[in-house]
């Protein structure tokens, strides 16, 4: 069952990514319920054991290098020596690493951001104009932004590639990036490592499903139609493919991976679709999410399995649910308070009672500005307050309600599935003019007056909706890690 998280690090809890093409990959576990954070790898082997309180909050470990969070102090550690901090700074606020060298990290509110590499050397210091700076991409670019909140583009030396101001700018995927100057200009410009413009995109033609280029291809939708066909464009912008007018929405993750695309049928389940266009596997479940290399996490009549991409079942569907992350080759479905790791073959290598959940997805593309008050101490006493005597959560009702409204002036559906019961809360997002969804997790944060969280991840970009209100009227905002930020207006349908 989808769990209600109840936390205050709404801004601690850092992400845990997929990171296929490391030659080891780890995952925090907690082996007991409640306990003390330890280290696995991807065949489920002890690499780190009991290392960390069960308060602290473990990054996503890239090459073996990870922070931990404890006391709002962010300490870089390795696998090799989880006891032993790589350096002696501290810092209030970091990027992960990913799959790359780089890291953004901030020593307080009124201090320079700086880019570090795995060892701690420092890269570069930022200008103090940059005010925020987000994750680096395997290329080596991200994108800040400027005390005017307008973005620009850099290299892992600190070098400006794309100077501010930029409306924005998507993360660099397989040497390009998307930009856009200005929210009413209709050119968006595809623009490579040099800062040169390659191609673009007219928006009065199409509209980008999503931001990020994956086997050399992204996904657009027609703009301006009722019924909006798909299409591929290459780097240049130029339409390489129209997918089949069954392909009605894209599934979360709008790319192709290992040569496969998850897609939304007339009929509203979901199906996959091969690199040129082909259907491979029809659309007949509730939801699929892509591994790679040809596994997908599928949902059939509420439970959750593993398949390949042309239906063959490699685990079967008796789990409540299954987790987008994977650790190398392996995947993690859970079953009540147990979460197992299992192989592609389906064999199930371990099991624990505890991980790092995505809970705010947004960590790495926050404000590395933080606070001052790095020597703070959380207050515990809170968690153990009542979630349903406070804001939204206390209106919300019972079981399935569908609400409609704008984000951004854009028409969407959200529909919110609340069954404290079972511990379930999540929501169905759909964007009404271009038909894309998103499925998305549900967090009531009690320090925040009730207001729930909900994330989840649309083309390849996570998203977290921050809501309050009552059973009929909900008000809040959307921020999305390609760095956009959106007012959100619901009304109960």
């Amino acid at each position: 069952m989808k769990k209600i998280f109840i936390t205050l690090l709404s801004s601690a809890l850092l992400l845990v990514s997929c990171l296929p093409y490391q030659e080891a990959v780890y995952l925090p576990v907690q082996q007991t319920e409640g306990g003390s954070w330890s280290i696995i790898d991807s065949k489920g082997y002890l690499a780190v054991k009991d290392a960390y309180p069960a308060d602290a909050v473990i990054s996503s470990i890239s090459n073996g290098i990870y922070w931990v969070c404890s006391g709002k102090h962010y300490r870089l550690y390795s696998v090799g020596h989880p006891d032993i901090p790589v350096i002696d700074e501290t810092f209030v606020n970091a990027t992960s690493f990913f799959q790359t060298d780089w890291a953004t990290v901030s020593s307080g509110s009124g201090t320079p951001l700086r880019i570090i590499d795995s060892r701690g050397n420092i890269h570069a210091t930022l200008p103090q104009e940059i005010s925020s700076c987000y994750g680096f991409s395997s290329d080596g670019y991200a994108v800040y932004r400027d005390e005017y909140l307008q973005e620009g583009l850099i290299d892992h030396n600190g070098k400006i590639i794309v100077p501010a101001p930029n409306a924005s700018i998507a993360s660099f995927s397989e040497g390009v990036t998307l930009v856009q100057k200005d929210y009413n200009d209709k050119i968006i410009h595809i623009v490579d490592s040099q800062g040169r413009q390659v191609g673009d995109i007219n928006t009065s033609q199409y509209n980008p499903v999503s931001r990020e280029f994956h086997e050399g291809k992204i996904i657009v939708c027609d703009a301006n139609s009722d019924q909006p066909r798909f299409h591929l464009l290459n780097k240049q912008g130029e339409c390489i493919l129209t997918f089949d007018s069954n392909v009605t929405e894209m599934e979360n993750t709008a790319y192709y991976q290992d040569g496969f695309l998850v897609f939304i049928g007339s009929n509203s389940l979901s199906g996959i679709i091969d690199s040129k266009g082909g259907i491979v596997l029809s659309p007949q479940y509730n939801a699929l999410i892509n591994y790679g290399k040809g596994c997908f996490a599928a949902l059939l009549n509420d439970r959750w399995g593993v398949i390949d991409a042309y239906g063959e079942i490699l685990i079967p569907f008796e789990y409540d649910y299954c987790h987008p992350t994977a650790i190398g080759d392996s995947f993690i479905l859970q079953e009540g308070n147990t979460y197992f790791l299992f192989s592609p073959d389906g064999t199930k290598l371990t099991s624990f009672q505890g991980m790092q959940k995505t809970a705010d997805p947004l960590l790495d593309f926050t404000s590395c500005q933080g606070d001052t008050s790095a020597d703070g101490q959380d207050d515990d006493s809170s968690m153990e307050t009542n979630m349903e005597s406070y804001g939204l959560m206390s209106f919300l009702p019972e079981g399935t309600t569908k609400y409609t409204g704008d984000m951004g002036g854009y028409p969407i559906e959200f529909t919110i599935t609340n069954r404290p019961g079972k511990g379930e809360l999540s929501a169905i997002y759909k964007n009404v003019k271009y038909g894309t969804t998103m499925k998305m997790i549900g967090e009531s944060l009690p320090a925040d007056d009730g207001t729930i969280s909900f994330m989840g991840e649309e083309n390849g970009r996570q998203w977290c909706f921050e809501l309050d209100g009552d059973a009929d009227n909900i008000t809040g905002t959307a921020s999305g890690s390609n760095n956009w930020q959106f007012k959100v207006n619901l009304k109960r349908k």
